[in-house]
Formats: structure tokens, C-alpha cells, sequence
């Protein structure tokens, strides 16, 4: 009887008090639920802080090249600026908007701006020399070639056997 008394969580060698444990356990799952269905979505410019905007990235690397793609939706080449520094990529700016509705009874101005920086760190060592960037539709596309393994110094190394 106590083996099976053991595996109910709420019962575990404590009073529960009125017996509400389990049901506020229950809500922190729930919480813990709907924060993560909600957390991919972006909030609409109305409700958005001005503040919290911050670019969503992809990083992509193949035996040639790490490519970094960001999003960066109503910007221009002049809003934002992009840096390589050793092994770190930095994307830093500044973004704006304001709407404007104008009816027979209403008109309403919005706007939103805030400032952003995303540091992506890389995983191998990039030719800064030969690093490209393009920028269309919103959408900032950063190519970053590899050094090759000659460069870096690296050498196959014969073993011998004693």
C-alpha cells in the first residue's frame, strides 16, 4: 500500500492543505503550454514594445561557406549595418514605420520604431576579405567563405608505426 501511495506526487510525506496542489500544477503546465504555442509569433505594431524587436535569423553553412539570412522586413540599406569582427557577425539598426488612417470620422497615426543588434557568432574561421552581402524584399543575405585548410595551416601528419 505505501509503494503505491509513493507514485501520487501530491502525497509524497506532506499535507497537502485543501488539497489544490495537483490543479495549480496543472495551470503551470498550461502556462508553460501556451507560452511556447505563442512564442513564435510576432506581435501585431499596435501592441508590439519599442523595444522588443529583434530580426529573426537563419545560419546555413556548407563545406565552402556559412551563409547568415535575416530578416528585416520595411528596412532600407541605410537603416541597419552590418560588421565582422574575428569570428562574430553583428547586425545592428534601427527600425521605424508609422501608418497612417485617415476615414470620415477617424484618423489615426501609428508608429513603432526601436533599435536591434544580433550578434551571431560563427563556427569556423571566414575569408573577410571575400564576404558578400545582398539585401532584397527585406530579406539581408550574408555570405561568408570559409578559409580553406591549406590557409589555416592545417597538414595531414603521417604516423609511423615503432
Amino acid at each position: 500500500m505505501v509503494a503505491r501511495m509513493s507514485l501520487i506526487p501530491w502525497r509524497r510525506d506532506r499535507e497537502v492543505g485543501l488539497g489544490l496542489e495537483p490543479f495549480f500544477a496543472f495551470q503551470a503546465d498550461l502556462d508553460h503550454l501556451f507560452g511556447a504555442l505563442w512564442q513564435g509569433f510576432e506581435l501585431a505594431p499596435a501592441f508590439e514594445a519599442a523595444d522588443t524587436w529583434s530580426p529573426r535569423i537563419t545560419v546555413s553553412e556548407t563545406d565552402a561557406e556559412v551563409r547568415v539570412d535575416a530578416e528585416l522586413p520595411g528596412l532600407s540599406e541605410k537603416d541597419f549595418e552590418v560588421t565582422l569582427e574575428g569570428d562574430l557577425l553583428s547586425l545592428k539598426g534601427e527600425k521605424r514605420s508609422e501608418r497612417e488612417t485617415k476615414d470620415a470620422e477617424v484618423h489615426r497615426v501609428e508608429r513603432s520604431f526601436g533599435r536591434f543588434e544580433r550578434r551571431i557568432p560563427l563556427p569556423c574561421e571566414v575569408e573577410a576579405d571575400k564576404v558578400s552581402a545582398t539585401y532584397k524584399q527585406g530579406i539581408l543575405s550574408v555570405t561568408l567563405p570559409k578559409v580553406e585548410p591549406a590557409k589555416r595551416g592545417a597538414r595531414q601528419i603521417e604516423v609511423r608505426s615503432s
